[in-house]
C-alpha cells in the first residue's frame, strides 16, 4: 500500500473511522506501509479540519458527520420516493439528449426509466447503470473509465475526472449523501469532490436527485453550493424551511 497517494490514504483513514469509530497510529502505519510519524501528521491534519478527535495513540471519529453507505444499504431505503424522483427526472430527458448519470440508487432508478428511449447517449460513472442500459438498442452507453470503488460500484479518480472535463452534456443528474441548504452538497469521500464538480461543469443543466432524508445533513467535504444547480428533484417529505430556501435561491424545485 506504500504507493497510495496522500488523498487516498486520508480517504481510507476516514472510511475506517466511519466504520469502526476509532483508529490507532501503529495499525494504520502497518496497513499503509508508512511511518508512524506520517500517520500522526495525517491525523493532525484531519483533526485541524474537524474530521476527527485525536486521542493517545490514535483518533476517534468526530460526531455528527454522515458516512459513506454501500450500495446494498442505499438500494433498500426510500424505494418509493426514489422511484417517483426517477420518473420526474426521466420526464426532463428528450430523445437525442446526452445525459450524464452520477452513481447511486436514485440514478440507477432513472436509468430504468430511460429504457425504450431513442437516440440517447448516457454517460455514467456507475457500473450498474452501464449494465442496466448496455443492451438498449436506442441508447449509446459511455463509461468514463477510472478506478472502481468497492461496494459503491462507482468509477473515481483522475481518469474519470479528465474524461468529464472534456464533455458538454444536455443534463446531468447528481446524487448526494447529504444536503444542507446553507452549505450545499457534501460527501464523506474526498475523491468524489473533483469528480462531481467535473460533472456539474460539463452540464448545461445540473439536477440534484435526492430523497428528503438526505436534507438537513452534512458530510465531511463540500462539493458545491446549491446555487451551482439549476434544479432539485426530491419527495414531498422535504421540510418546508428547506423548500423555501431552495426556491429563494432561484433554483427550480420539484416535489414528487
Amino acid at each position: 500500500m506504500c504507493d497510495m497517494n496522500i488523498q487516498e490514504r486520508l480517504d481510507q483513514i476516514l472510511k475506517h473511522l466511519q466504520q469502526h469509530g476509532q483508529v490507532q497510529v501503529r495499525d494504520l502505519a502497518q496497513q499503509f506501509g508508512v511511518s508512524e510519524m506520517t500517520i500522526r501528521r495525517d491525523l493532525e491534519r484531519l483533526a485541524r479540519e474537524g474530521h476527527l478527535v485525536r486521542t493517545y495513540g490514535g483518533a476517534t471519529a468526530a460526531a455528527g458527520l454522515i458516512g459513506e453507505q454501500p450500495f446494498a444499504a442505499k438500494a433498500v431505503s426510500h424505494i418509493e420516493e426514489k422511484e417517483r424522483i426517477a420518473r420526474a427526472a426521466a420526464d426532463l430527458v428528450q430523445d437525442g439528449d446526452v445525459v450524464l448519470l452520477d452513481a447511486g440508487s436514485t440514478t440507477l432508478a432513472i436509468s430504468r426509466c430511460l429504457r425504450g428511449r431513442k437516440g440517447l447517449t448516457v454517460i455514467t460513472v456507475d457500473l450498474k447503470i452501464a449494465l442496466e442500459l448496455c443492451d438498449e438498442p436506442g441508447i449509446e452507453v459511455i463509461v468514463t473509465g477510472g478506478t472502481a470503488m468497492p461496494e459503491i460500484y462507482s468509477l473515481l479518480g483522475p481518469v474519470a475526472e479528465q474524461f468529464l472535463r472534456g464533455l458538454t452534456v444536455n443534463i446531468a443528474f447528481l446524487g448526494s449523501s447529504a444536503v444542507d441548504v446553507d452549505f450545499g452538497l457534501t460527501t464523506p469521500t474526498l475523491s468524489k469532490v473533483p469528480l462531481k464538480r467535473a460533472m456539474i461543469g460539463a452540464a448545461q443543466h445540473a439536477v440534484l436527485v435526492a430523497d428528503s432524508s438526505k436534507f438537513n445533513r452534512r458530510a465531511t467535504y463540500q462539493i458545491c453550493p446549491l446555487s451551482s444547480l439549476s434544479r432539485v428533484i426530491t419527495d414531498d417529505g422535504l421540510p418546508p424551511a428547506a423548500a423555501a430556501a431552495i426556491r429563494k435561491g432561484g433554483i427550480t424545485l420539484d416535489l414528487v
